[in-house]
């Protein structure tokens, strides 16, 4: 078990290092050619915590994957930022539901990994909430975001309700 752990502290603090020298020389490169604009690009920034957290994941291994939900809402804050940007922020105002749906995938994920099924009540919540906005957005009458919210409610009845033992 101890071995099984330094290797993978290892593999983790090889990963974090690679990574911070690609950074670096990226960054280096930088003053010579400018072909980085921080006014484009600082949504990658938010990426930086994802470091960490992803080495503290690898190093704990399943104990550590509570970290896939702030992971799963940074990337996709940063997609989502970066994809504003590209586009002038023209769709601010009808992707907002994104920033409800980055947690539901996070819980989500974690279910994938954890199979604690009281995880899926607030993933499908959010996620059902989102398409539902994302529907009412879009004009859109399908009924996906609704049912998503159904689920998680029925699947909140059905922990309270169920009998201990």
């Amino acid at each position: 078990m101890t071995e099984k752990k330094n290797t993978r502290t290892r593999a983790a603090i090889l990963t974090g290092g690679i990574i911070l020298v690609l950074l670096g020389l990226l960054f280096l490169l930088n003053n010579f050619y400018r072909f980085l604009d921080a006014e484009q690009l600082w949504p990658l920034f938010l990426l930086i915590p994802v470091i960490p957290l992803a080495i503290s994941w690898l190093e704990k291994g399943r104990e550590g994957a509570g970290a896939i939900i702030p992971i799963t809402i940074l990337v996709l804050y940063s997609g989502h930022f970066l994809w504003l940007i590209h586009t002038h922020w023209l769709g601010a105002g009808t992707t907002w539901p994104n920033f409800i749906l980055a947690p539901g995938l996070g819980f989500f994920l974690l279910y994938t990994i954890e199979r604690k099924g009281a995880l899926l009540v607030p993933a499908f919540i959010m996620i059902g909430l989102a398409a539902a906005f994302y529907s009412g957005i879009y004009d859109n009458s399908l009924p996906l975001g609704a049912f998503l919210v159904l689920a998680g409610g029925l699947l909140v009845l059905r922990g309270k309700t169920k009998p201990k033992g």
